[in-house]
């Protein structure tokens, strides 16, 4: 008789549900950042509103490098919420889905039409290093909780009596 297979416990589907949900979240990300960014208001690039190409090129990238730290924060929680059972493949399904998400923002950003019509220039990243932020936000979130329990617990961490001993033996003549 063969044997019917168990469905995965839910703690071994987080790497792939962290991965392929970020990269659905990116898409979302392209949409949004489009919609904000298409014709940028005062409330993104000050008053009075100035429309030269520089202006508008910093207020895009400066829109996704945001919401790209935003999301790479919420997935650092994430991963420290949930990382108790494999933390590494965790970690490492986050960062590539943050990357994925991330490029799949920029090109669903990319790939929707101009806000006006006689205007050509769609909305693009000019500043490809924004790109990397919800990668850096996922690790940055990572790497200080660590590095804070890690210091925690050295600091906590009773000193036994061969510490306080003197590590080389004295020699007798």
């Amino acid at each position: 008789m063969p044997r019917l297979r168990r469905a995965p416990r839910p703690a071994s589907r987080l790497p792939q549900l962290l991965l392929l949900g970020q990269a659905v979240v990116g898409m979302l990300l392209g949409v949004v950042w489009w919609a904000l960014t298409r014709r940028p208001g005062a409330w993104l690039v000050g008053e009075p509103v100035v429309t030269t190409d520089l202006t508008s090129y910093v207020a895009r990238d400066g829109t996704f490098a945001v919401l790209g730290l935003v999301l790479g924060v919420v997935a650092g929680v994430v991963v420290l919420r949930h990382g108790r059972e494999r933390p590494l493949l965790l970690l490492t399904a986050a960062l590539c889905g943050a990357l994925a998400g991330s490029l799949l923002a920029a090109g669903t950003g990319a790939a929707l039409p101009p806000g006006d019509p006689t205007d050509p220039r769609h909305v693009s990243v000019t500043a490809w290093g924004v790109l990397l932020l919800w990668p850096f936000g996922l690790s940055g979130v990572v790497l200080l909780a660590t590095l804070s329990t890690a210091v925690g617990d050295w600091v906590r961490a009773p000193r036994s009596r061969a510490d306080d001993e003197d590590p080389v033996p004295e020699s007798r003549a």
